[in-house]
């Protein structure tokens, strides 16, 4: 038979219940946002390398071109930049 008393009991566990779960979703939600933290970080980090990568590329295409530019110029002042 059903009475209070066991009602009672019934919702305390109930109540356990509720207060465990909702941690749970505390933990998670932190956790969501240290993820989302972190995975700034990495992509902030691949940027800088794709930054640096296409820096040192240029930088070789400069210095290849620039070589051959003063090579081949046949006017002071053009390999220079020219005079108007």
């Amino acid at each position: 038979m059903i009475d209070l008393e066991k009602i009672n009991e019934r919702k305390g566990v109930i109540a356990k219940d509720i207060e465990a779960v909702r941690g749970r979703i505390t933990a998670a939600q932190k956790k969501v946002v240290e993820d989302q933290s972190l995975l700034n970080a990495l992509m902030g980090a691949f940027q800088q390398c794709e930054a640096f990568a296409k820096d040192l590329d240029n930088d070789t295409a400069d210095e290849d071109t620039s070589a051959s530019d003063v090579e081949n110029s046949e006017d002071p002042d053009e390999a220079i930049g020219g005079t108007d």
